[in-house]
């Protein structure tokens, strides 16, 4: 008699379990995954606000010294007198150069103008600015009376300051809020 002997089948609770378990999410978890996202996105999205604003006053006060950078340049290389005028009242300024060579000038020629609103709609020049026209001498001088600063400002009340000195550079520094 040849009677093969069974093995006696061994209890496995974890396979009869990982039949029922499904590979997927229950709508609970989904739930409370977008919950708790939407909490962090709730608590960042006024950082990243304060973050951006900032940013586009850094942009603008950057830009204005770049062009004064750029018209002492110009000035220098064609002997010819270049002059920027800041409009306060509606946040914009105007590149100009002379329309003669020489220490005296005739006339102007408008080469640029940038308005603050490009950016955004937020920055002003503030009434601390004490200087609205700026005129490049062709000698590399910026014109005694223009030396001060220029004050831009956001909403937040964070400002970027443009210093300038006689020799024409700029110098910009920020105090964020």
């Amino acid at each position: 008699m040849n009677e093969k002997k069974s093995k006696p089948m061994k209890w496995n609770p974890l396979k009869k379990m990982s039949r029922r378990l499904s590979p997927g999410l229950t709508l609970l978890e989904i739930l409370i995954a977008i919950a708790i996202l939407t909490i962090v996105v709730g608590i960042a999205y006024p950082s990243f606000q304060r973050l951006a604003i900032n940013n586009y006053l850094k942009t603008v006060a950057r830009d204005l010294g770049s062009d004064i950078a750029g018209l002492k340049e110009r000035s220098l290389a064609e002997s010819r007198i270049h002059r920027l005028r800041i409009d306060v009242n509606n946040n914009n300024y105007v590149m100009e150069e002379c329309t003669n060579t020489g220490a005296v000038c005739n006339g102007w020629n408008q080469i640029g103008q940038k308005n603050l609103a490009n950016v955004s709609n937020d920055i002003i020049f503030t009434a601390a600015t004490n200087t609205t026209t700026l005129r490049f001498e062709p000698r590399d001088t910026l014109n005694s009376a223009d030396i001060g600063t220029i004050v831009l400002q956001n909403r937040l009340n964070s400002t970027g300051t443009i210093t300038l000195n006689i020799t024409g550079r700029s110098r910009v520094q920020f105090n964020l809020q």
